[in-house]
């Protein structure tokens, strides 16, 4: 099982996101403890390896994983636009 931690930029990224969308966010999230790279996860491509990101709905889960510490660490959680990527 991995360990979850969050960025401190993510807590304001929550602020901004509606009640019901937060919700299926936070299930998401909760598979990553059990399965850091579920279906459906992509590889961010302009970036260091190991970090990929999750769609639910409108919104983006942008994550780190370390496997040898098993630790995922959830980067940011944005509204999919041409400015998320």
């Amino acid at each position: 099982m991995f360990k979850i931690i969050f960025k401190q930029s993510v807590i304001k990224d929550v602020k901004k996101i509606p009640k019901k969308d937060l919700q299926r966010i936070a299930n998401d999230i909760k598979i990553l403890k059990f399965n850091p790279l579920p279906p459906g996860t992509k590889k961010i491509k302009k970036s260091r390896k190991n970090y990929y990101r999750i769609r639910q709905g409108n919104f983006r889960v942008g994550y780190r994983v370390d496997l040898s510490k098993k630790l995922v660490e959830i980067i940011f959680i944005k509204r999919r636009s041409e400015k998320t990527y």
